[in-house]
This record gives C-alpha cells, structure tokens and sequence, in this order.
C-alpha cells in the first residue's frame, strides 16, 4: 500500500439534504479523495469488494454516497448550477441519463481517450453515452436485456413441457403469447381450477414494447414520434393491452404494488405464470419475493426466455464531472468498472448481473459455476446474450422516462373502454396532449 487511504461510505438517506452530506466543490481533497454518487448500496459495495483493495494500492482516499434516485437528480442539477457540491464520479441510471449526455459538453468530462475500450462492449449502451456532438461522456457497467421469467411447474401443466427452448415457440411474438395466454387463462386442473394468470399486470407489456420500438419519441426535426408498434395493426401494444384485459388474461395488479409482488411467491389468489423483468429484476425482484408468509417457496421452479420482442429496463453508466481535479483517478475507476475481468465475471456470478464486455460474458455460457439456483439450475447467460445483441439504443432519448409513462396512462385507458379513450386515434389524441402540457423541447404537431 503506497500511503494511507481512507474509505467512507455514507450510506443514510438522511445525508442527502443535510448541509453535512455536501462537499465542499467537485474533488473535495484538492487531489487527495476521489469522490463517487452512486444510488444504491450493490454499488458501494462494489468499491469495497473490487475497486477500494489493499491489492490495488490507491495512493488516494475514496469517499463514495449512496444518493437515492430520488434525489440523485435534484442534486446534480443543484450542483451543476451552482458548480459546487458535486463528486468527482456519478453513477447515472438509464433512464434519465441521457439529458446529461446531451448537455454533456457543458457538464461532463469526455471519454474519447477510452473509446477503444468499448469494441467489447455492447452498442446500444455505447450509442446511449454518445453525445450528439459525437463525444463519448460515459460507460455502461452492466447490461439490462429484458427477459420473460415463468413458472416451470405451470409450464409443465399448461404446455407439457418447462423447456426453455420449446417455452419460447409459445412466446415468440405477440399473436403467441396472446394465443398462450388464453391457454393458461383456461386450463382447469385439480391444481389450477380457475386457470393460470399470463403475467400479474397487462400493463407491464408497456415496457417491452416501448424497448422494442424501431423509432425513438424524437425524430431528428425535434417532433413527437409515434412508433407504429405502439399503435397500428392487433398486435400492437394498444390492441394487445386491450385483449390481455378484456379476457382477463392477466392480474388486476399494478406493477411493483404488494399484489404484483405476492404473485412471485404463490401468495396472491391469482396464480401468475411469468414476469417480464430485466436481468437484475431475476433476483432484485423475483427471488428476493419468492418466499410468502405463509411458508410457500417458489425458488427453483422459474427458468427465463427471451420472450415475445427484445428490450431493456435500466442499467448503470459511469460519468466523470467536469472540472473535477482527480481527471486521470476518475477515468481509472470507469476504466475499471467497465473492463476488468476479476470484477466483471466474480461479480455476475455472485449476483446474477449481465455485464457490459461480450467476451467475458460469454465464457460465462459454459461456465457451470454460473448456473442459477434460482433458474432450475438453468445458466441465463446464453439468453442473456440473445436479448442484449437485439437491443436497438438508437431509441433512447433524454424523455423516455416521462413519455413511456404518458402513453402507458392512455394505453391503460384504452384497454378499459374509458370515454376519453374510446378508440385508438383518441387515446392518441390525449396522449399527445399530455406531452404537450408537459413543456418537452418536443414539437407535438
């Protein structure tokens, strides 16, 4: 160890609005702390674990916080006004990154000099962190394809069979799901009297198809834009939110809600065949609430496929603040968070994560250590690697987080035959008015 070090971790959320949680400016130390937000305790104790080690000698003190997303953004935005109190390194999350990005000139320090680091990386996230002036402002430590989770001892009862590979036949679009949906909906077993849910929330299709669209919210003249698989056709997501609904297909639940989460475990009423999740949702989610309260377990009866689109929910990008005085250290700990094999290939395997270096990941395929308990035993990483190879981040747009909410209200409307939303063009209609009211930098025409 070259010097002493010291590693500080504030992990209460009571620091967030104290005048004691500030720094003083970006790279608090003068070059002696590096100092890094990141928005939840996994990525704390990635520096602790991986980066912060007696085996790599840091000649610098490293001061990381854990600021809730809640109030990550509000900070940020504070500190870029004022050009005080901001880290040296920030953890940005996916789907409110990209305005950041945009504005990246301004804000963020430039990447360019580890552009050849990212040939093993995957595009859209590299896509993502480009800004429009062709500038690379951040790199993606992990990957998030969505995947379609489910119950393999449903599957047997339905299907014949809880094969991956024979399960995905019956998921691979939207006219099979629809088809499988109503297959679950009428079994009738001694086991599923009243059938089997497709998923807990017809709603959480929202999220695969705005993933999966060919178009992003904004073409390149600044207008609103409408993918056509949003929209047109029986298989779109309006028509498709409307079937699952009106057959009672799927749960009453709102995603995320007690409900949604009770499914997980066999606790609701409504027996749930699967949950669209992104790769960390596989333990965040679903195996952190596989156990009910009344002792009913489902660990080990799930396996995952690709499902019927491609499309992603999350991840993490690493940026460096401008003007921080800790240049070289901070593009060292993104350097490291986006390549170094220890790290990537230990951390997934101890986690479940998917990690943003191709080959890494898919020595991970033939690696039984990697097997999922979980999953039946079953390694995710070959599907994993499908899904995130489909991925289009050509989509993404500093609006996504608030537009996908917008369209998934009126689609919702839709689906249950409100007034205001009796057909298609009039849902539209009042979704474009909602972007309107919301005062985007986006012409609604």
């Amino acid at each position: 160890m070259k010097g002493k070090k010291l590693l500080t971790i504030a992990l209460s959320a009571a620091l967030v609005g104290s005048a004691a949680g500030m720094l003083a400016g970006c790279g608090e130390g003068k070059g002696t702390e590096l100092v890094y937000w990141c928005f939840d305790a996994d990525m704390a104790q990635q520096v602790t674990d991986y980066y912060d080690t007696e085996e790599r000698a840091l000649e610098y003190d490293v001061k990381v916080e854990v600021v809730p997303l809640e109030s990550m953004l509000t900070r940020l935005d504070n500190g870029f006004r004022s050009g005080k109190n901001l880290p040296d390194v920030v953890a940005l999350e996916a789907e409110s990154f990209k305005k950041y990005i945009d504005d990246g000139a301004t804000l963020l320090e430039n990447l360019d000099d580890l552009k050849g680091l990212t040939s093993e990386m995957y595009d859209y996230t590299v896509e993502g962190a480009t800004g429009d002036d062709g500038h690379l402002y951040a790199l993606a430590t992990n990957v998030t394809p969505g995947i379609f989770a489910y119950r393999r001892s449903m599957a047997k009862a339905a299907f014949g069979t809880d094969d991956p590979a024979e399960i995905q036949k019956h998921f691979d679009s939207w006219e099979h799901f629809l088809e499988s949906a109503k297959t679950l909906s009428e079994l009738r077993t001694e086991e599923y009297p009243e059938g089997i849910k497709v998923i807990s929330s017809y709603m959480d299709i929202g999220k695969v198809f705005c993933g999966s669209r060919s178009e992003g919210w904004v073409d390149a003249n600044g207008n609103l834009a409408i993918d056509a698989s949003l929209t047109e056709g029986e298989y779109s997501m309006m028509e498709v939110a409307k079937q699952l609904h009106v057959n009672g297909y799927t749960g009453e639940q709102t995603s995320g809600d007690g409900g949604w989460y009770a499914g997980i475990s066999d606790s609701d009423d409504d027996k749930i065949f699967g949950y669209f999740q992104a790769t960390w949702g596989i333990n965040t989610n679903l195996a952190n609430n596989c156990e009910g309260s009344s002792g009913t377990n489902t660990s080990g009866d799930w396996a995952i496929i690709e499902g019927p689109a491609p499309y992603f929910e999350g991840g993490t990008y690493h940026a460096v603040i401008k003007g921080t005085d800790m240049l070289e250290e901070a593009k060292d700990f993104v350097e490291f968070f986006s390549t170094d094999k220890g790290y990537l290939t230990n951390w997934a395997k101890e986690h479940g994560d998917f990690m943003n270096h191709k080959s890494y990941m898919e020595e991970l395929v033939s690696d039984t250590t990697a097997n999922n308990a979980f999953l039946g035993g079953q390694n995710p990483y070959s599907t994993f690697i499908a899904a995130a190879d489909k991925i289009n981040g050509e989509i993404i747009t500093r609006y996504d987080g608030e537009i996908n909410g917008y369209f998934e209200a009126w689609a919702t409307n839709y689906a249950e035959g409100k007034s205001e939303a009796a057909t298609v063009d009039a849902a539209v209609e009042q979704f474009k008015q909602m972007v309107a009211a919301a005062g985007l930098s986006i012409n609604v025409g």
